[in-house]
């Protein structure tokens, strides 16, 4: 690939991230190719329509989702199940307009099989390292993750302090052992002013 083609290509994924995240997905394409400085047909050129775009994102994000994973098997004590969760939530936040197809795209269905196999390792190593509770399943961990998103997505993307909350309680939940909350909890404006903002998913705005 060229340079310049290169260069375009980083800018429209760029752009498409930052504004389905804000957004939700039912912005046009159009508007993606303004955020990005492109033509229309620059677009059109790499992407074939709005959905192949977004299909494109969803591949990229379960891909750095299986490689956050991956990097944190190698992870001393058991730590890496924890750091993962820390690391994703971050990742997701990043590509909120992107959640509602992480995980039911049949594009991805090999993707989604390797991510829950790199969470499994995680669990297990948790588990032999007694830093978890030895009765936890890998589907605890894919339900968990769900509701990450779930609270990420009615959150928004420039609120981080209730998913980041929600996980700490989730994570202490998984451990027998004392465990610190450090996010503090939202106060009742904030919660209010969530509620108010984000009625329904970001797919259905």
């Amino acid at each position: 690939m060229r340079a310049d083609a290169e260069a375009n290509l980083a800018r429209i994924i760029d752009a498409a991230r930052s504004t389905f995240a804000r957004d939700g997905l039912q912005v046009s394409i159009e508007v993606v190719a303004e955020n990005a400085g492109v033509g229309l047909g620059t677009i059109y050129r790499r992407f074939e329509n709005k959905e192949a775009l977004v299909l494109e994102l969803v591949r990229r994000l379960l891909s750095e989702v299986i490689a956050i994973a991956q990097r944190h098997e190698q992870d001393p004590d058991g730590r890496g199940l924890f750091d993962y969760f820390d690391e994703v939530g971050r990742v997701l936040q990043a590509n909120r307009g992107t959640l509602s197809r992480i995980w039911s795209s049949p594009a991805t269905t090999s993707l989604v099989a390797s991510s829950r196999l790199s969470q499994a390792r995680l669990l297990m190593a948790a588990i032999s390292a007694e830093t978890v509770r030895p009765d936890l399943t890998p589907e605890d961990i894919a339900v968990a993750l769900w509701s990450i998103a779930g609270v990420i997505d009615v959150a928004g993307v420039d609120d981080d302090i209730a998913w980041r909350r929600h996980t700490e309680f989730l994570l202490a939940g998984f451990t027998n052992q004392a465990a610190v909350v450090k996010s503090r909890p939202l106060r009742s404006r904030e919660l209010e002013d969530i509620i108010r903002e984000s009625p329904l998913p970001s797919s259905d705005r």
